[in-house]
């Protein structure tokens, strides 16, 4: 009897298929990590933009606390900071504007009578594979601060 040493066809067609899902798992791995990677990068930049206008903020509240108040209302007011961190735009954001795929707003409420404490919080909006997606910051400025 002759014996021949290798494999059946059978049993490298079995070890192609269990490479194969090998292959496929890895790759679907591969870019679910990538994604949720691009993610965070996106909530990294959302954030630092929403930091910005805090700080832009502080320093609004800083020069004159009598005019800062006068920006928001008991229900609270909209602006629009997407371009610029200014009170020109006191509308919601229609479209994205910073980096093409933010879009940056904030809501300004007064509370006290007289006005004492205000209450900001800005958000930073993107879309990522059709979900949209936001970053929200919120901060409370005192007139004894």
């Amino acid at each position: 009897m002759v014996y021949r040493k290798g494999f059946s066809l059978i049993e490298v067609l079995v070890f192609t298929a269990v490479l194969g899902l090998f292959f496929v798992a890895a790759m679907a791995v591969a870019t679910f990590n990538l994604k949720n990677m691009k993610i965070q990068e996106h909530k990294i930049l959302a954030a630092r933009f929403a930091e910005e206008g805090i700080e832009w903020l502080k320093q609004e509240k800083e020069d004159d606390w009598s005019i800062f108040i006068t920006r928001g209302s008991a229900a609270g007011t909209t602006y629009c900071l997407n371009n610029s961190l200014s009170w020109d735009s006191s509308s919601p954001c229609g479209s994205y504007g910073l980096s093409t795929i933010y879009k940056r707003e904030l809501v300004i409420k007064n509370s006290g009578s007289p006005v004492d404490q205000v209450e900001a919080i800005i958000t930073v909006y993107w879309q990522d594979m059709d979900t949209d997606l936001s970053v929200p910051i919120k901060t409370v400025f005192k007139l004894l601060e």
